[in-house]
């Protein structure tokens, strides 16, 4: 309830000159620094002086609430007829000749609250402004006390008091004057900062861009020469069982030592370089997460039967498997999560002479769930806890002799864990066994963040068009890569609005997919903010409550009900974005190597590839069936790439066919004119061999406009 202070009736002109000093005097007494003496002044002269120029029988109330948080108020009330328009002023669309209106707009800026209440009988205006936080709280003695002081002060001539307005209009344009001054030194030095910025996300990108040529290119050397270590090593451990076997005769002891020491060594080979290759996949992000459910009592089983080997060349070691109680079945790549735990088991039977290994999983909160692998062997100093994640690491002991491994496996737990978004860790010391943890999300929703990455949603890829998803349920969120998986779509996952507005100030995704609720909040104003920024980006809003008439109202191009269809989805990203999907790719060349190289430069899924191995293969399947695009060598056989690409361009039906001449042929001037007047590009087979890189063909295809929806990356150049 507001304690009344004074009151001052609207009469004259002195009475509005009266109101602004009071509530001036009132101000300095409750502790309010200038500014803020000189804003409620200001805004009480200025109603004041709407209610005696336009209305009669006015009146001004000053008070104070004494409830938290306390502020004065100041009630200015009148007779009068009202004000029309009063929404369009209150909105500032009001336009008047006279200036009418912009006083009220200028006076609630200037308050802390401001109420406005106009009819035919009288007009009601409520300022208010809240106490100085620094002051202490007022009690109802000192509002009678604050009542005293201002009726007793002397009241100031209205020249007084236009002279002391003059001053404080002159000191208010000193400071704006100074601080224009500032806001001009300031926006020099952004400037200056933003070139800097610029350079630095310039040079940023081009590291970027060479890194991850870097790393395609050792996860391809890597893999190309897992490829060839295979074969021989295949061989060697199939000649070794052969041996052993005795199909080709007998062996002696000595012989047969020799022999498994051969076999054994090939097999450690083997391993290695399976474990090279996943390392050099995980890193590069090659991986793929193959979702699917599955209960942990089931994968303890197997891996039961996958380590009994291991038990037979350890007769001292037991391992038992805990029954994992009350735990649910879990949604993420069952297959990564068994390589894990078996790595973990393999290394603690191999390091426990005598003793046992335990192995349990237990559920935890957030939706979690961890494994642990305990067991009683010779353990790990704790200065080498981090140290056994690096790659080739090993810990010098007594049992390395026996058991040698290839300081891979922990490296690649550890990398695995993370792509399931999960982390691992161990508990250990020296003859006090070891126990290694591993925590994953019991539904799989992606790649673990960091704390400085956490809330960082992925760069789109070059390749696909990114649909940016907003929705904050985690197990819908799991299941919105599967639904765009294969279709020359991205899915970008967004947990809440400001996560989902951080990442669309950089990038501009193909389309928004959206639910409306969100926690405690609607997400309407936020797609009223994207409809306003970006007047042609497709919106889809998906609920399972809200009905379409009501998104739709709200900026939404479509409603699609929960839970969202795959292929209906599809259908209308395609419809609304313009991307058509799968783009269909024709290799023409005779030599199988390059069309190999091909393929694998050209693996994507967004594109479908068919090969032919001369022209005349060529051209009977561009008649059957045209493909999108071409690549095409110049020298084969049977027939010139040259009279291949006159044919398709003498057909009405593949005239605009998108044709490349893939090529290692020094081209004459004249044969380049040729292929100017064929519509055709060129790119140099030594050229790709050199950098061993896609970007050349997937330019010319965004030329041709056959990639996904171009990504486009906000910056201030």
């Amino acid at each position: 309830m507001p304690e009344p202070i004074l009151s001052v009736a609207l009469r004259n002109e002195r009475d509005v000159v009266q109101a602004r000093q009071r509530a001036r005097e009132l101000a300095a007494l409750l502790g309010f620094d200038n500014q803020d003496q000189i804003r409620l002044a200001t805004a009480t002269s200025e109603i004041a002086r709407n209610a005696f120029r336009y209305a009669h029988n006015g009146m001004v109330h000053f008070s104070l609430t004494l409830e938290h948080p306390q502020h004065v108020e100041v009630t200015i009330q009148d007779s009068g007829p009202g004000i029309r328009n009063l929404q369009e002023i209150l909105d500032g669309r009001y336009r008047s000749e006279t200036g009418m209106g912009m006083g009220i707009v200028g006076t609630k800026r200037l308050m802390d609250g401001f109420n406005l209440v106009s009819t035919p009988d009288g007009t009601t205006a409520r300022l208010v402004k809240r106490l100085p936080r620094h002051r202490p709280p007022l009690t109802v003695r000192d509002v009678e006390q604050l009542e005293k002081n201002v009726r007793t002060a002397a009241i100031e001539s209205p020249f007084a008091e236009i002279e002391r307005q003059n001053q404080e209009l002159l000191k208010t344009l000193q400071e704006l004057r100074a601080r224009q001054e500032e806001l001009t030194l300031l926006n020099r030095e952004l400037e200056d900062t933003n070139r800097g910025v610029v350079a630095l996300y310039a040079e940023l990108d081009e590291r970027a861009d060479y890194l991850r040529r870097a790393s395609e290119l050792k996860t391809k050397f890597l893999s190309n020469v897992s490829h060839e270590f295979r074969t021989p090593l295949n061989a060697i451990i199939s000649l070794a069982r052969l041996l052993i076997d005795r199909l080709d005769g007998d062996l002696t002891p000595e012989q047969e030592r020799q022999v498994r020491y051969i076999e054994s060594s090939a097999r450690d080979l083997q391993e290695m370089v399976n474990d090279l290759l996943d390392i050099a996949k995980v890193e590069a992000g090659k991986i793929k997460i193959r979702v699917n459910e599955f209960e942990v009592r089931e994968l303890f089983s197997a891996l039961k039967g996958m380590l009994k080997p291991l038990l037979a060349d350890n007769t001292a070691v037991e391992l038992i498997f805990d029954d994992p109680v009350g735990l649910g079945p879990l949604r993420t790549d069952e297959g990564k999560v068994s390589q894990i735990v078996r790595n973990l088991i393999s290394n603690a039977i191999k390091f426990t002479p005598k003793g046992n290994v335990t192995v349990c999983a237990k559920a935890t909160g957030a939706n979690r769930v961890v494994f642990e692998v305990a067991d009683t062997g010779i353990g790990i100093p704790p200065e080498y806890h981090e140290a056994i994640f690096q790659e080739f690491s090993q810990v010098e002991n007594a049992l390395q002799d026996r058991h040698r491994g290839t300081g891979l496996g922990l490296p690649l737990s550890r990398n695995l864990a993370t792509l399931l978004g999960g982390r691992l860790w161990l508990e250990s010391e020296p003859g006090a066994g070891s126990r290694f943890f591993v925590e994953i999300p019991a539904i799989y929703t992606g790649e673990a963040k960091d704390a400085v990455s956490r809330g960082k949603l992925p760069t789109p890829d070059f390749h696909r068009a990114p649909v940016l998803f907003l929705d904050d349920d985690e197990q819908t969120c799991s299941t919105f890569e599967a639904l765009l998986r294969d279709s020359g779509f991205q899915a970008i996952v967004a947990n809440d609005i400001p996560q989902a507005q951080a990442w669309l100030d950089r990038h501009v995704p193909a389309a928004v997919v959206s639910d409306i609720y969100l926690g405690d909040v609607t997400a309407f104003e936020f797609l009223e903010g994207l409809r306003q920024a970006s007047p042609g980006l497709p919106v889809i809003v998906t609920s399972a409550y809200t009905n379409a008439q009501e998104t739709l109202a709200h900026g939404a191009d479509l409603f699609l009900p929960k839970p969202l269809e795959r292929e209906s989805l599809l259908q209308e990203l395609r419809r609304l974005t313009g991307h058509g999907g799968t783009r269909r790719l024709l290799i023409v060349d005779d030599n199988e190597v390059s069309r190999y190289i091909l393929r694998e430069l050209l693996d994507q899924p967004w594109l479908q590839l068919s090969e032919a191995c001369n022209g005349g293969e060529a051209l009977r399947q561009i008649d059957e069936s045209p493909p999108d695009a071409v690549i095409l060598d110049l020298l084969m056989p049977d027939m010139s790439g040259f009279e291949v690409l006159r044919r398709v361009r003498q057909s009405s039906q593949t005239r605009d066919l998108p044709v490349l001449i893939y090529t290692s042929k020094a081209l004459s001037e004249t044969e380049q004119l040729e292929l100017a007047s064929l519509q055709t590009s060129v790119v140099r087979k030594d050229d790709v061999s050199a950098r061993l890189s896609a970007q050349p063909f997937v330019q010319w295809l965004s030329n041709a406009g056959l990639t996904p929806t171009a990504t486009l990356s906000k910056s201030n150049g």
